[in-house]
């Protein structure tokens, strides 16, 4: 699937959301149907990496204090083109250390996130690119092409 076609079929508020990507995504950073943030590599899937990698992908304030009620806020504070689909990538390593308890608060965080703005006429989608077991589950963005 190419970026196109994940926009096009994000581009219905209703599908904002989190989903994994499958293998062989590609994507064009110049699309304009998309505002795509990918995360640097993270050390470990922790709170601190998670919620310091997700302030300065998008820019949070400076201000911004590094816990989820503070990631919360200035997640319903951004601003993005209504046009665009705002795509949140997050890689992970196969050999990251993962902190499943945080990975569950952060999944949690973002789908609140993504229904927050699609109840506002804005599509926010997180795409997690990774090849392992010990992830909860999630739906696939499907393949389209």
């Amino acid at each position: 699937m190419t970026s196109r076609l994940a926009a096009h079929f994000l581009a219905d508020k209703q599908r904002s959301g989190i989903y994994r990507l499958p293998p062989g995504w590609t994507h064009a950073p110049s699309d304009p149907a998309l505002c795509w943030k990918t995360l640097a590599p993270l050390p470990a899937i922790d709170r601190q990496s998670l919620l310091a990698a997700l302030g300065e992908t998008l820019a949070f304030p400076d201000y911004y204090g590094q816990n989820w009620d503070a990631a919360w806020d200035c997640l319903t504070e951004l601003d993005w083109p209504a046009e665009q689909l705002l795509v949140i990538h997050l890689p992970i390593a196969a050999d990251c250390p993962l902190q499943s308890a945080d990975l569950q608060t952060f999944l949690e965080l973002l789908g609140d996130a993504c229904q927050h703005w699609a109840d506002r006429d804005h599509a926010l989608c997180l795409l997690i690119e990774a090849e392992r077991a010990d992830l909860p589950a999630l739906p696939t963005l499907p393949s389209l092409g």
